[in-house]
């Protein structure tokens, strides 16, 4: 069965060799948009290295420092990522600028589409085990990684379409000028990546509250809840609230049964959560769920 760790390294191992391949080719051929995507080939060995240690580190369980475990590391290291992804657009953009004013021609531009053409096929492997792993995990790591790829794939056909363009027309000035749109996807999806990483860190809601409400709700024993709180920490969700019962003269067995009842409908819907219930046997709060 495959593993997120798994996935991780033949991420890596491809990282590598397309790096190698475009790295290659785009100095032979001098042109920018493959070392463009040469350079985002090296951010992709480099991020899948961080996010091999970033899951090992994160499936350490919970100890007398970290009592909600290790999960965060994974917001702490997709902020690393925006920061590389970011600076080498920004590099790019500045090295795209400077081939635009100096307009030199390409050579070796049939070498090129046949490597872009390696790439988008090995980036489409890699595409496909990530997305198999991310259905099971859903980590943030695998979702920036995934997003990172899908990117490849679209930039890589580009590639392909600007260097037949070039062959037959001649128009070198279009390499600089994709090269440098490229780099501008580079710096949005930095962006988004960074995004999830600090939602992460500042313990932002699932914003599903209305699904886990239906939840609690859909017991019979069960008529209200308050104070919902909802985060995120790696690929666990933390649940918590105050749930009140119909009986207020509930048993204490019986309240257990239902708390069980309730967790383990939260736990199906959310794999790897972790559920702390507080029993009410009236409402003590004002229900802040909203229907």
């Amino acid at each position: 069965m495959l593993s997120a760790k798994k996935v991780i390294r033949i991420a890596s191992l491809g990282a590598a060799l397309l790096a190698v391949i475009k790295l290659t080719l785009g100095i032979i051929s001098g042109s920018m948009v493959i070392i463009a995507s040469a350079v985002d080939s090296v951010m992709d060995l480099i991020i899948s290295m961080l996010n091999l240690f970033a899951l090992k580190a994160a499936e350490k369980p919970a100890d007398k420092e970290h009592n909600y475990g290790h999960g965060k590391i994974e917001a702490i290291v997709a902020l690393a990522e925006s920061v590389f992804i970011g600076g080498s657009g920004i590099i790019l953009i500045y090295s795209s600028i400077q081939k635009y004013l100096n307009r030199t021609p390409l050579e070796e531009t049939g070498a090129g589409i046949i490597a872009m053409g390696i790439a988008i096929l090995i980036t489409g492997i890699i595409i496909f085990l990530l997305r198999k792993v991310n259905k099971k995990d859903k980590s943030l790591i695998i979702q920036a990684d995934l997003m990172h790829y899908e990117m490849d794939i679209l930039t890589n056909i580009g590639i392909i379409i600007t260097l037949i363009i070039i062959q037959h027309t001649q128009w070198f000035w279009m390499d600089p000028i994709i090269a440098g749109g490229m780099a501008l996807y580079m710096i949005y999806s930095a962006r988004s990546i960074a995004k999830k990483g600090i939602d992460l860190l500042m313990d932002t809601s699932l914003g599903k509250d209305h699904e886990i409400g239906a939840i609690i709700l859909a017991h019979p024993a069960v008529k209200s809840f308050h104070e919902l709180r909802t985060h995120q920490s790696g690929n666990r969700a933390f649940i918590s609230f105050h749930m009140v019962f119909k009986n207020a003269g509930i048993s204490l067995k019986e309240a257990y049964q239902v708390n069980n009842d309730v967790e383990t409908s939260i736990k199906k819907k959310f794999k790897k959560a972790n559920v702390l219930i507080k029993l009410d046997p009236i409402d003590d709060e004002k229900s802040l769920q909203q229907y």
